[in-house]
């Protein structure tokens, strides 16, 4: 019998394709996952590649939890089982690794600022930037604030999160929203943008699992990112689409649009939701569920062991039922992230990840975000056209990550940039070719310290108007890469050297009230046989100001000819032209007063109101009335408002036969500077004078004589040589008589009686 001829097996063919010497043109990627790790040894370069080796192993319960690493020991040896069954195909596998974060760690945060800007100037590029970079800082704070950590010195603005990329949303001008602020005036401009940040625990926690399994971290990508960079390739982006890899815990999501990736995004509900309602139904511990989720998944016979150690055998339309609310969750809670993100439905969905087999939830986030079924499909490995190699083990979705993983690690350099600013070591996470406004963003410098602030503006009111007034630009500062002066925009390289010389601010704006505004000519008249020339009106915040006076912050200035009389003759107070006794300033019961002479106008012979307006040449004749002021004539100014009525006491007689009311007013009591005082006695500048009605014990008596001053009294008729008779209540009377209420007087001359 010849001897049987053995074949190679597989293993000694990878050992001697991918031995020592080719090694270096291998990548080992692996996506670590909450319930498994698929390891993938990837060869050749853009735009075909080969995958080699590959294995999934399932994570030790306990090891992960929503994406995130809770123990490292059970995570490492998970991965060095998955190295070791590498190594056995193809004998070595690198040492350095490409892991990517899940989406969950990333913080996506909206950060709001606003400038003061100048009105006459253009908004240019570099202040929508020195904008945009503001916005950044502010997301930063706002994360701090909100995880509840305390802000770091300025030297450590990294030290807790890594910034990733940030996306301009909504643009202000004015307060008003606008599409684009470049070529546009206004006196302020603002920004909303998406920022999105890694924290740093995330990046140490792999590390720490990959060094506990004898390897090293070659590069860090995003799952999202490395996953849409695969799936979506660059020329599909300009396209408003969603990526969304629903995971076991998480389900991550990112959106493209205008050719750039835009906005990452997380939901913590996943696959093992849809595992959860299945082993609370049928009594199933976690590995039971999983194992019936994926038989429904696959559409296999459905076949588990419940913790009773019974087995059933659940029907597919059962089960489908069943998960629905699980799935409906999830669902809802998918679409309204990506509503949250893009503000609006995308074009269309993409889904990879285990999770998006689940039954019916394809449809379910169509109907949510209003798109046709069609337009939300799940991806397998025929997304991936260009990558050969284990298609029956690595074909559904759940293999897009893995394999985004290792793609994503060969056609960057390093997903981490190191470079130095202002002397300081930092490491950036490349999404795409960073630039140096990247660099400077993760190095806590804002706008402040890069370009020259332009100095303080001044606003102030003119005439009722306001005036925005800007202060000098600054000097903005140089920014050099390696010794070359750069832009914010110029892309940089690993290890770039960049340097910062800071701006200089610029002067905050100064103007007198001469500079703001055109002198109004003076008004020229001829008052009192004189010629006198009367500036305008000047008020700095209500008070009298001249043209040099300078503006402050918002100030309140007026400047307005004086042309009516009014204007002029107070004008005239304040310059001695009028006397100042033409103005008494006194106190009455306790109340300041001001008693004013009355002032009279001719305006070229004709006597005219205050309110007349002047021309030039007009002459003025100015007549004050000088009668001194009584007491007497305060009090019957002031009136009633002293206190009491000024009518206490009055009777009704019959006179002639026609009813006559007379009336009698208190008597008053004055004193000027605390002294008795006479009704009489004239009114000084500064008195302190008190005015009040005098108390009568007993009511005041009425005299005959008293119905002279009643208005309406009417003399008898006079005839010459008559006798005048006064007869009260039919008894001669005379003038000093007595009279009371309801008396009857009658008065007439005897000589015309007799005829």
């Amino acid at each position: 019998m010849l001897p049987r001829i053995m074949k190679p097996s597989i293993t000694l063919l990878f050992r001697e394709v991918y031995g020592l010497q080719t090694i270096s043109s291998l990548t080992y990627a692996l996506d670590i996952g909450t319930r498994t790790v698929a390891g993938i040894v990837l060869d050749g370069q853009e735009p075909n590649y080969q995958i080699v080796a590959g294995k999934i192993a399932e994570q030790e319960p306990g090891a992960m939890q929503d994406g995130q690493i809770h123990d490292i020991t059970k995570v490492a040896r998970t991965i060095r089982h998955v190295t070791s069954s590498l190594e056995a195909k193809i004998g070595r596998v690198p040492q350095q690794v490409a892991v990517a974060a899940a989406g969950r760690t990333l913080k996506t945060i909206l950060g709001t600022a606003s400038l003061t800007v100048s009105p006459i100037e253009p908004i240019d590029e570099s202040t929508i930037q020195s904008l945009e970079m503001q916005a950044v800082l502010k997301a930063r704070e706002s994360l701090q604030s909100r995880t509840g950590t305390t802000a770091p010195k300025k030297q450590d603005w990294a030290s807790e999160y890594i910034f990733v990329a940030y996306s301009p949303m909504v643009y202000y001008l004015d307060n008003e929203p606008i599409g684009s602020l470049l070529g546009h005036r206004g006196a302020s401009i603002g920004a909303d943008v998406l920022v999105t940040f890694l924290p740093r625990i995330v990046i140490d926690s792999l590390s720490a699992s990959l060094s506990a399994a004898g390897l090293e971290m070659g590069s860090l990508t995003l799952e999202p990112i490395a996953a849409i960079q695969t799936a979506i390739p660059l020329s599909m982006r300009r396209l408003n689409l969603a990526l969304v890899d629903i995971g076991a815990g998480t389900s991550d999501i990112a959106l493209t649009r205008d050719g750039v990736i835009f906005a990452y995004g997380m939901v913590s509900v996943a696959g093992d939701e849809i595992t959860e309602a299945l082993c609370q139904h049928y009594l199933l511990d976690f590995r039971q569920g999983e194992r019936l989720k994926r038989q429904l998944q696959r559409k296999e016979r459905l076949i588990a062991e419940n913790v009773l150690g019974q087995e059933i055998y659940p029907k597919a339309d059962e089960v489908t039922t069943l998960i629905q609310p699980a799935v409906e969750k999830l669902a809802s809670a998918i679409s309204q992230e990506i509503l949250r993100l893009g503000s609006a439905a995308p074009q269309a969905v993409i889904c990879i990840g285990g999770g998006s087999l689940t039954p019916s939830l394809r449809e379910k986030i169509a109907s949510l975000l209003g798109l046709p079924t069609h337009l939300v499909a799940v991806r397998g490995r025929e997304a991936l056209p260009n990558v050969e190699g284990y298609r029956n083990t690595l074909s559904g979705p759940d293999c897009i990550t893995p394999i985004a993983i290792a793609v994503n690690a060969k056609t960057a350099n390093s997903v981490f940039t190191s470079v130095t600013v202002n002397g300081r070591a930092l490491r950036l996470l490349g999404v795409s070719m960073p630039t140096v406004k990247d660099a400077l963003l993760a190095a806590g410098i804002g706008p402040r310290e890069i370009q020259g602030r332009p100095g303080a503006a001044l606003t102030f009111t003119l005439n009722g108007e306001v005036q925005v007034v800007p202060g000098t630009m600054g000097e903005p500062g140089i920014i050099r890469v390696d010794g070359q002066e750069v832009t914010l925009d110029t892309p940089i390289a690993n290890n770039a050297n960049i340097t910062i010389d800071a701006g200089q601010a610029g002067a905050p704006a100064s103007l007198s009230i001469r500079d703001c505004i055109a002198l109004p000519e003076p008004l020229t008249i001829i008052c009192q046989d004189e010629k006198i020339v009367v500036p305008p009106d000047i008020l700095r915040n209500g008070k009298s100001a001249t043209y040099e006076d300078r503006i402050a912050d918002r100030d309140i200035v007026s400047v307005v000819p004086r042309r009516r009389v009014s204007d002029v003759l107070q004008w005239l107070q304040e310059q001695g032209r009028i006397e100042s006794r033409s103005m008494i300033y006194y106190t009455l019961n306790g109340k300041a007063c001001l008693h004013m002479a009355e002032v009279s106008v001719w305006v070229n012979n004709v006597q005219v109101p205050h309110d007349t307006e002047l021309e030039d040449g007009d002459q003025l004749e100015i007549e004050m009335d000088d009668t001194p002021l009584t007491l007497e004539q305060l009090r019957r100014v002031h009136g009633s408002s002293l206190g009491e009525s000024t009518v206490v006491f009055s009777i009704t007689i019959a006179y002639n036969q026609q009813p006559i009311t007379l009336a009698k007013e208190p008597a008053w009591a004055y004193t000027r500077q605390g002294q008795a005082a006479s009704p009489d006695d004239i009114v000084q500048d500064g008195d302190e004078i008190t005015i009040a009605p005098l108390e009568h014990s007993d009511e005041p008596g009425f005299i005959l004589s008293d119905i002279f001053n009643s208005p309406s009294f009417t003399p008898p008729v006079h005839d010459q040589g008559g006798t005048l008779i006064i007869k009260l209540n039919n008894s001669p009377a005379g003038f000093t008589s007595p009279i009371s209420h309801g008396d009857v007087i009658e008065m007439y001359w005897a000589a015309n009686r007799t005829k």
